[in-house]
């Protein structure tokens, strides 16, 4: 057994079995699924990335291809046989369990009619469950594929601060009923790694990566706050414009620092928010929020606003103040709109496992 690089035929056979799952036309709009934080395991299959594991923070795909070489005594090669074999896992951040879909690929044989694989793995910090397919092998001819494979894992990491990173490895057997002196190849790489954590929230979970957490807000749910977080993005400058890929978060947990900081952008003198009478049960909010390093800052440099819904999902954003190069803006917005953001943002926390003092960008969409 010999290892071999994923091919174009191999996306292209990838993708021709997952072209009817949400989420695998990314590709279509110009979009590689490996650059797509939302893609799913199976357009991350997908992705013309050329390395084994294409993964985001909440979904990972393993691609590994596979030439089975058949010799003869001598040492001369008399046949060869080509599988591809993926794995692909979406991850609960609320569990510390997760199970990946196994789908084996086969491809050109010359001078062999089957071969069996039989596939299992191994992993640190996690303890992986039985090897797919019961253990047993399956069988393949050339261009027939196998998806009924499964393998699973939990993690050794609960609650408390433990935190870990579980590295994932396969081992494969493959074999030719063919040969006249059939011999088990055994074949080993690396997979994935998995980031497990007990930090975030009062249930343990893991993300398949450290890339960049996301929070997302839309302006259709969360009216005027999203709005505001928005403007802030677009018009400060761009050494200020914070929340973004560029410049983004970083939060901070403690409660108390998280007072201090709303106080000092939205109550401490000489100039602390005044209530607008058109803005119906009119609140302070702050960005960058409260709850990260970034916020803070004392409420007389912020740019103020007001924004204001004009109809048809339309809004105007007033500028009440407009400080030279401000760091930060505050906005009138309404109480019950204010506090949902804030729910979002936490429950985003917990979803995204955004850890004490890690980086994370505020997205704002329609």
């Amino acid at each position: 057994m010999r290892e071999r690089p994923v091919s174009a035929a191999d996306l292209a056979r990838i993708r021709g079995g997952t072209a009817a799952v949400p989420g695998t036309a990314a590709a279509l709009d110009g979009v590689d699924p490996g650059d797509d934080p939302d893609a799913g395991p199976e357009a991350l299959c997908t992705s013309q990335k050329r390395q084994d594991v294409v993964a985001n923070r909440h979904a990972y795909c393993m691609r590994h291809g596979i030439l089975y070489v058949l010799e003869n005594r001598a040492g001369n090669t008399i046949g060869t046989a080509e599988l591809l074999v993926t794995a692909r896992s979406a991850l609960d951040p609320n569990s510390v369990r997760w199970q990946e879909n196994i789908a084996v690929y086969a491809g050109p044989y010359v001078g062999v009619a089957t071969v069996r694989l039989a596939l299992s793995s191994s992993c640190t910090a996690c303890i992986p469950g039985p090897p797919a397919w019961g253990g047993g092998a399956i069988e393949l001819r050339a261009g027939e594929e196998d998806q009924t494979g499964h393998l699973s894992y939990e993690t050794t990491t609960r609650g408390g601060t433990e935190r870990s990173r579980s590295m994932i490895a396969y081992q494969s057997q493959t074999e030719s009923p063919d040969a006249d002196y059939p011999v088990i190849s055994y074949g080993q790489w690396a997979g994935p790694s998995v980031a497990c954590d007990g930090q975030v929230g009062s249930t343990p979970g893991c993300i398949a990566t450290d890339s960049l957490a996301r929070v997302v807000l839309s302006k259709s749910q969360y009216g005027a706050a999203a709005v505001a977080y928005e403007w802030a993005q677009n018009n400060l400058s761009d050494n200020n414009a914070m929340g973004t890929a560029k410049r983004p978060l970083t939060r901070d947990s403690d409660e108390a620092r998280a007072k201090s900081r709303s106080y000092y952008t939205c109550k401490a003198p000489p100039k602390p928010f005044v209530a607008d009478p058109t803005v119906v049960n009119d609140e302070c909010d702050e960005f960058p929020f409260a709850r990260s390093r970034q916020g803070g800052t004392i409420g007389s440099m912020c740019a103020e606003i007001i924004p204001r819904y004009v109809g048809g999902g339309a809004w105007r954003v007033d500028v009440v103040r407009n400080e030279p190069v401000a760091p930060c803006i505050r906005a009138h917005v309404p109480s019950d709109q204010n506090q949902n953001a804030g729910r979002a943002v936490g429950r985003q926390v917990q979803s995204e496992r955004i850890l004490q003092g890690e980086a994370y960008q505020v997205v704002i969409t329609p």
